[in-house]
């Protein structure tokens, strides 16, 4: 689930900026990449002129965590489930043009992108839709913009970082069959009463 929704963002970022820079940024159509961005000094790893997502946190989201255990199909039909878990992603978009201010104009065509785009539906057909999600701006100080970039051990790069909220995740196949309670029959002994 988490790889399908940031694919899907990549795909349609990737799209958006290519329209407008063409091949010019790295010469090829491949402009964003999901990858961690502390391995740009990896050799086997072509992350240089690219938009680089990057996952760096993953939270549950609390305000929907007390939620049914059962889920009723019909009048006579009720499932037992476990309850479904919803995250927020924090995704960071690192620009590592080596021109400055191309990277800069990166950054600015990519918090453009986000603006016009901040929700984020399964590329799959309209019955099978398994993930809608929201995309809007984190706001991040200085002190934890020092810290991101010294855990990830590499230079800082400009960069953005989005929270990417309510990705659902339930095991489909964990569903059990209950019995509905249909009548309640309740018997009245007047001796057994009288006894207490």
């Amino acid at each position: 689930m988490i790889y399908p929704s940031l694919n899907t963002i990549a795909d349609q970022l990737n799209t958006n900026i290519y329209e407008k820079w063409g091949a010019t940024i790295n010469g090829t159509s491949e402009i964003v990449q999901l990858n961690n961005i502390a391995n740009i000094d990896d050799e086997k790893n072509d992350l240089q002129n690219k938009i680089i997502f990057t996952l760096i946190k993953i939270e549950e989201e609390t305000s929907l965590k007390n939620s049914a255990f059962y889920l009723k199909k019909s009048p006579q039909e009720t499932e037992k489930h476990h309850p479904a878990i919803y995250l927020n992603l924090y995704l960071l978009v690192s620009i590592t043009k080596k021109n400055y201010k191309e990277a800069l104009q990166l950054l600015s065509d990519t918090i453009t992108f986000f603006q016009s785009h901040k929700v984020f539906t399964s590329q799959k057909s309209e019955e099978d839709s398994s993930f809608k999600i929201t995309v809007a701006l984190h706001d991040v100080n200085f002190q934890e913009v020092f810290d991101m970039w010294s855990n990830l051990g590499s230079k800082q790069f400009p960069s953005v970082v989005y929270k990417i909220r309510l990705l659902k995740f339930m095991d489909p196949q964990q569903y059990q069959d209950v019995q509905l309670v249909e009548t309640i029959k309740v018997q009245y002994d007047p001796e057994k009463s009288l006894n207490r």
